[in-house]
């Protein structure tokens, strides 16, 4: 008699474990050490993981089976990285990584839960409720931080979120320290759990959902409701032109509107160590209000549209309408002549010449990225080797006098990221393969392409690391099991 451990079932329950308590668990010594402990714990289970779902295989002689143009683009990519590791100039960081801990190591595992998860992935309600659980706990951690309070002693004693970047180096919040990083998850769980309920889940996915959305709005990182609201646009007339979970999407949109009001009346300042709140209601605040009081008339109206029916008129003319806004807002940035500071720099962008501190002087570090991918394009550095290459300094002037340096460890835009360590063919192959598997879910209109394009989205703007991205290959290679298995878009995902 066989045993009931299969690998579909051991696949599983690490996705489960990566979506739950990887995401949840800090060390007891708090953020200070945060990367390194949680890497540890990647790896281990990672390790643990691998070795259970050989000998499961090879007990029940059953073998991964993935699209051969998927194969082929993942084993291309690890080969690739392999060769940058062995002709790199930094042998002693290349194979376990440098601060990143992204080595060659921890990329080949990303691929490796990839294929796994395309052969054996299958996710099902128990990963979004616990995922739905996740967005909620964080939140519940989340709320007091941003309040000013140290729940569960993560910062050194005395400190709190908001002497980011003063009387600390960096942003940190959350279970996973790095703000851009917990951005990068959270976007995953709310485009996730969104999804899950718009194909006409329980009600708990919107709540987490929206416990996501609003951690988001609290990080104050804005490439992450960048993502999530680009998804969305973008997954819009694909729904509705395929009649895929119109009926919830005004439920969507008001969980959305809400938490941006609440946020956006939420005034504070942070002198002194003293944090005062206050109420506040701004312009921005009238036009969430607005969109709250329209999200309940589309709620009244959808719900009366029949289950399953496509308006492909809708969706072009959603399309037509994109297009002229996108017209609208460009024309707007191209001729303005006030004296905001981001718009300014919105116009420099569009007649191309954007000031280097744009985007958090993101601007900058483009610029110097891309030097450092044509001196080396082929092969790159190496991986995790950007910080050994980089010579941008930034300088910051703390409260107390101090100068504080701080050097650029990565490009914080993953597809730059690559080309500079692993060469432009690394970021080509890489690119061919996300593509490939965003089209998949695309043409069909799955779920779990929320997360996976939302992503995508942030990583323009973002930073890899294996506190966060196991999880896009968890989804990548979910997205695609359900391709392979010819999963209907209202399965559960």
């Amino acid at each position: 008699m066989k045993s009931r451990l299969t690998p579909e079932r051991l696949t599983g329950l690490y996705a489960l474990f990566l979506l739950t308590v990887f995401v949840l668990w800090t060390p007891a010594t708090g953020y200070s050490p945060i990367v390194a402990p949680k890497h540890r714990l990647f790896l281990i289970s990672a390790g643990v993981y691998f070795l259970g779902l050989g000998a499961v295989c090879l007990y029940r002689r059953q073998w991964p089976q993935v699209p051969k143009t998927v194969l082929w683009l993942t084993v291309g990519l690890a080969l690739w990285f392999l060769l940058s590791s062995l002709l790199s100039e930094y042998p002693e960081l290349v194979w376990l990584g440098d601060r990143r801990r992204e080595g060659f190591l921890t990329l080949f595992l990303y691929l490796a839960i990839f294929l796994a998860m395309a052969a054996f992935g299958k996710l099902g309600r128990l990963h979004a409720y616990g995922a739905a659980v996740t967005g909620v706990l964080l939140f519940v951690l989340i709320l007091p931080q941003f309040l000013g309070y140290n729940p569960l002693n993560l910062y050194p004693e005395g400190l709190c979120f908001h002497d980011r970047g003063a009387r600390y180096s960096g942003e940190y919040l959350g279970t996973i320290g790095n703000s851009d990083l917990l951005s990068a998850l959270l976007t995953m769980l709310c485009l996730y759990l969104a999804g899950a309920y718009a194909m006409g889940k329980g009600g708990l996915f919107l709540l987490g959902a929206g416990c996501a959305w609003g951690s988001l709005l609290l990080s104050e990182v804005t490439a992450g409701p960048v993502a999530v609201l680009g998804c969305l646009a973008l997954a819009l007339p694909l729904w509705v032109k395929k009649g895929l979970g119109i009926r919830r999407m005004g439920d969507v949109g008001l969980m959305l509107s809400l938490a941006a009001l609440g946020k956006s009346m939420l005034g504070y300042r942070y002198e002194g160590g003293c944090l005062t709140l206050f109420p506040q209601f701004t312009r921005l605040s009238a036009v969430f209000l607005g969109l709250a009081l329209c999200s309940v008339m589309a709620m009244v109206l959808l719900r009366r549209l029949p289950t399953g029916k496509g308006y492909p008129k809708a969706a072009r003319a959603i399309w037509i309408l994109y297009a002229l806004v996108i017209l609208a807002v460009c024309l707007f940035l191209f001729f303005y002549g006030g004296s905001n500071e981001t718009l300014l720099g919105l116009r420099g962008l569009l007649r191309g010449d954007p000031p280097d501190t744009l985007g958090s002087s993101r601007v900058a570090i483009w610029k110097e990225a891309v030097e450092l991918g044509v001196e080396r394009p082929l092969l790159g550095g190496g991986p995790d080797t950007y910080n050994c290459r980089s010579q941008l300094i930034f300088t910051r002037l703390l409260e107390n006098g101090t100068l504080r340096r701080n050097g650029v460890d990565a490009a914080h835009n993953e597809y730059l990221n690559l080309w500079v360590n692993t060469g432009l063919p690394g970021m080509l192959l890489f690119l061919a393969l996300v593509l490939r598997c965003l089209r998949s879910g695309w043409k069909r209109g799955d779920p779990l392409l929320l997360p996976c394009l939302g992503y995508a989205i942030h990583a323009l703007f973002g930073i890899s690391q294996s506190l966060v991205s196991p999880l896009f290959y968890l989804f990548l290679g979910a997205l695609l099991y359900r391709e392979t298995h010819d999963m209907n878009p209202d399965e559960d995902a």
